[in-house]
Order: structure tokens, then C-alpha cells, then sequence
């Protein structure tokens, strides 16, 4: 969930396992990990809007690094994607 707005629906193990939305895959990358070499934190690039003010179409569309034009004017609705998973990316449409 970002800014309220539901991004990616799976089964937990699927979810971690290979993450499809963008925002998730970010999440993801930044949880904390046991291994012995060090790790350099990157956050998510970009200014984080106002959620009283949510930006027009995608919300995290600001600080995606794959958002499309479409993405600042037109949010995509949750959409199955395969059996129990649905996601709200435009990177999915074909």
C-alpha cells in the first residue's frame, strides 16, 4: 500500500519471493538482511507527496524510476495478473 491505494495483492512467499510493483520491489530491497558484508542503504529517489495532497494518476509515479507518461495522469486499477496476484502497474499492460 502507498499513499492508501493497494499496489500488489499475492500470496505472501510469491510476494517476497518476486515482488511486480515497483514501490514493492523498493520496499523489499531495503529489509534488512543477516550476511557479514556491508550494505549500503538507497532510499527511494524522489520527493515524497503530501498524502493530503496525493499527486494525479499514480501516486508513487514521482518517484518511480520506470513511470511512463501515462503513470502522472491515469491510476491503474488493481488487475489480475495470475491466479491469486493483482497488481496496479501500468509496467504490466501488454
Amino acid at each position: 500500500m502507498y499513499l492508501g491505494r493497494v499496489v500488489e495483492v499475492a500470496a505472501t512467499e510469491t510476494w517476497f519471493r518476486e515482488p511486480l510493483d515497483p514501490y514493492t520491489q523498493a520496499l523489499l530491497a531495503e529489509v534488512p538482511r543477516i550476511k557479514s558484508h556491508r550494505r549500503r542503504f538507497e532510499p527511494v529517489r524522489g520527493e515524497i507527496p503530501s498524502p493530503l495532497t496525493s499527486p494525479a494518476g499514480c501516486h508513487f509515479y514521482p518517484r518511480c524510476p520506470y513511470a511512463m507518461g501515462r503513470c502522472s495522469v491515469q491510476a491503474r486499477e488493481l488487475r489480475n495478473v495470475a491466479d491469486g496476484r493483482r497488481l496496479g502497474c501500468h509496467l504490466d499492460d501488454s
